[in-house]
């Protein structure tokens, strides 16, 4: 649809429009993001990072460092254990006592007797025992149970027993022969063990008391301090630093707020005034003001969300393209202005890109690519200008399809541009940007397509697919027309065909038109008898009336079609055609009759209520309905008096000021005249007189009727032409 011409919305009307799209868009780029990345302990950072503020805080983490530190200087606390010399006496009392029956086994030879010992203790020993007599035997005996007391009766820690085995050979007496002593050593070594034991409780509570005695440890952070190096491993301090500095909580700066509060208002000021220098006409009530706002907004607020979700794409899947956010650029071509579409889609990109550089690179491991900002940018971008142009003028659901294929066409041409200039590119990725592309075009011609009537409803917009549905004529009121009003439905139909072609040379909305013009006599219905196209008995009804009451009537049939279009729900875009396709203009033909009668005669009582033609299509009606009521009364067709009826149709109804509050320009005018006197011409050509038929062909049409058979009755003949009338 065109905005030329339209009135410019009222200034308060902008400002509105501006500060509620300005909120809006400041709500959907609002720096808060679904997805915060995280750091953990021992990730490797993949950038230098610095602090972004002065900071002090109480370290948790080198708190329970120094902590943990001090109480392992604690050591453990260790008490003796009673029953230890006592247990160990008695294992050695028992190997003693296997010993000595190896040695006195009588059923065993020397070999045998030394395998027997060899398990019990090693070489060495096995050979000083069975060396030594019963009696330097028995002093090894009393010698070990001696030492063994001796030394488990003194504190040996559990890291100490190894210190103290290899100290018995000095506790045996110096009266022991040198192999005597190493024997008394060998056999005691198994048996001394820690006399002293962990005392659990009392050491957790010196480990305790050390810890509490710990103050909370400060750490400090300067603005601009390397918190962590590229390519550093992370360890727990620095994630507590990072995490305190607000790098990885969601915290909002105020250098964030401002910067989307800035962006916000310079797209709605932008949006803002091209609405106030490019009016559409479809936009008039601040209630539609707010819905185009919302419809601007709402999907940038879908696009953040998603990104913040999808973004870094690790793993080259391409989810960041499949959303269908050329779908409201193309339901504002499809319902307001194809070029208001473009802005729009323009200016969403433009606000997704920055949604994306906006994302927080906070995990240390992943980062944004700077590429990912200006693909979708230029695949949003473009895709929504391929969408506003595929569905600008689109009447059948078929169309819709063919714009998503479109749209997923243009998004995959944009996916391959920048896949080439990436050098770690691979085959797989192709597949993925199809899939993307095809759920991205797809998804919005589907979307446009069932969401077109529910947002043209809100928005208070006649679609076009409501225009075709009312073009049919077997639609229930322009049924009625053919019905009862015959004549004034050709007259209709014909005007339509006038206008419609004049409306594609000038581009008007042709569709609009044509449907205008199929109904802006429908208030004839109401008294068809009343008007010279429909009286085909020749009967008049106006001879003898007053022309002042004949007027009234004539006139009457513009308020009787508004209250028939309202009744049955016309949309307000058709209703229009209704009161102004003629405009303030005279009943001429009346107030001239009556000037007859009284040259002083009140224009006021013969002119039509109005308004004047608000736009280039309404408009049209009129001058159309004009030239071919004015034709068809005329008894020359000639195509020299049909261009001279143009002519003068126009001029009157320029020198009656019945354009001026329309858009049609002088040029537009002449290309307007210059259609109607090709139609009309059209329309009224000659045609060529046929000679009589030879006899031949009379015999031939009577021989078809066999005898018998009734002949067929003759035609009936044409009723005489009404003796005059007004004309409409």
């Amino acid at each position: 649809m065109d905005e030329r011409g339209t009135r410019a919305l009222r200034p308060a009307q902008v400002i509105l429009f501006g500060a509620i799209l300005a909120v809006a868009l400041f709500v959907a780029l609002f720096p808060y993001f679904p997805r915060q990345l995280g750091v953990s302990e021992g990730n490797v950072a993949s950038r230098e990072i610095r602090s972004p503020r002065d900071k002090t805080f109480v370290s948790q983490t080198l708190t329970e460092q120094a902590r943990e530190s001090l109480a392992a200087a604690v050591g453990d606390v260790l008490v003796p254990d009673a029953n230890v010399a006592a247990d160990q006496v008695e294992l050695l009392d028992e190997i003693i006592v296997s010993i000595g029956q190896v040695r006195e086994s009588a059923s065993l030879d020397q070999p045998a007797k030394r395998q027997e010992l060899l398990r019990i203790v090693d070489r060495e020993s096995t050979d000083t025992i069975l060396a030594l007599e019963d009696d330097r035997w028995q002093r090894v005996v009393v010698e070990s149970g001696q030492v063994l007391g001796v030394t488990l009766s003194g504190p040996i820690s559990p890291g100490g027993a190894e210190e103290v085995r290899d100290g018995l050979i000095q506790q045996v007496s110096p009266d022991f022969a040198a192999d005597e002593a190493r024997l008394v050593a060998d056999l005691l070594r198994p048996y001394v063990v820690p006399t002293l034991v962990i005392d659990e409780a009392a050491t957790e509570e010196a480990q305790d008391l050390a810890r509490q005695s710990v103050e909370p440890q400060l750490q400090t952070v300067f603005r601009n301090q390397v918190i962590v190096s590229e390519g550093e491993a992370i360890d727990a301090t620095a994630v507590e630093m990072l995490e305190e500095v607000g790098l990885l909580s969601p915290r909002v700066e105020i250098e964030n707020l401002a910067s989307v509060a800035l962006i916000a208002a310079l797209a709605a000021t932008l949006l803002a005034l091209y609405l106030w220098a490019f009016p559409v006409s479809s936009i008039k009530s601040s209630r539609n003001l707010v819905l185009l706002a919302l419809i601007v907004a709402v999907p940038v607020l879908l696009g953040k969300l998603h990104f913040s979700l999808v973004l870094p794409d690790e793993s080259r899947r391409f989810v960041a393209y499949f959303l269908p956010l050329a779908a409201a650029p193309m339901l504002i071509a499809t319902l307001l202005s194809a070029r208001l579409g473009v802005v729009i889609g323009l200016i969403q990109a433009a606000l997704l890109m920055f949604a994306v550089v906006s994302l927080p690179d906070l995990s240390l491991v992943e980062t944004i690519d700077p590429v990912d900002a200006g693909r979708v940018m230029l695949v949003y971008g473009l895709a929504s200008t391929m969408g506003v142009f595929a569905v600008r003028r689109a009447e059948r659901t078929n169309q819709y399809a063919a714009a998503g294929i479109l749209v997923g066409l243009v998004s995959g041409v944009g996916l391959l541009a920048f896949w080439l200039l990436e050098p770690q590119r691979e085959l797989i990725d192709l597949g993925w940007m199809a899939a993307a592309a095809t759920a991205s075009g797809l998804g919005s011609g589907l979307l446009t397509a069932g969401g077109f009537v529910a947002v043209g409803a809100l928005l208070g917009v006649t679609t076009r697919v409501q225009l075709m549905e009312l073009s049919q004529l077997n639609a229930p009121l322009l049924r009625r027309l053919q019905d009862e009003a015959p004549g004034t439905f050709h007259h209709s139909i014909i005007v339509g065909n006038l206008a419609e072609r004049a409306a594609d040379l000038i581009g008007a909305d042709s569709l609009l038109v044509r449907v205008g013009c199929y109904y802006h006599d429908l208030g004839k219905v109401a008294q068809p008898g009343f008007y010279i196209e429909n009286q085909l008995a020749g009967d008049n009804p106006h001879d003898g009336m007053d022309p002042k009451e004949s007027a009234r009537i004539i006139a009457r049939h513009v308020q009787a079609g508004v209250d028939l279009a309202q009744r049955h729900g016309l949309p307000e875009r058709v209703q229009d055609f209704i009161p102004q396709h003629h405009g303030t203009r005279l009943v001429t033909y009346f107030y001239r009759k009556a000037s007859l009668q009284d040259p002083n005669a009140d224009q006021s009582f013969f002119r039509y209520p109005g308004p004047k033609p608000q736009s280039r299509e309404t408009a049209l009606v009129m001058l159309a309905d004009s030239v071919e009521a004015t034709t068809r009364a005329s008894e020359d067709r000639s195509s020299e008096r049909i261009d001279e009826i143009v002519e003068e149709v126009v001029g009157d109804r320029l020198a009656e000021g019945e354009l001026e509050e329309c858009d049609l320009t002088l040029r537009d005018i002449r290309s307007v005249a210059a259609s109607f006197k090709r139609t009309m011409r059209a329309v009224y050509h000659p045609r060529i007189a046929y000679p009589e038929p030879t006899d031949q062909e009379r015999g031939a049409s009577l021989g078809r009727f066999r005898p018998g058979r009734r002949t067929p009755p003759p035609l009936p003949e044409a009723p005489a032409p009404a003796p005059g009338g007004p004309p409409t």
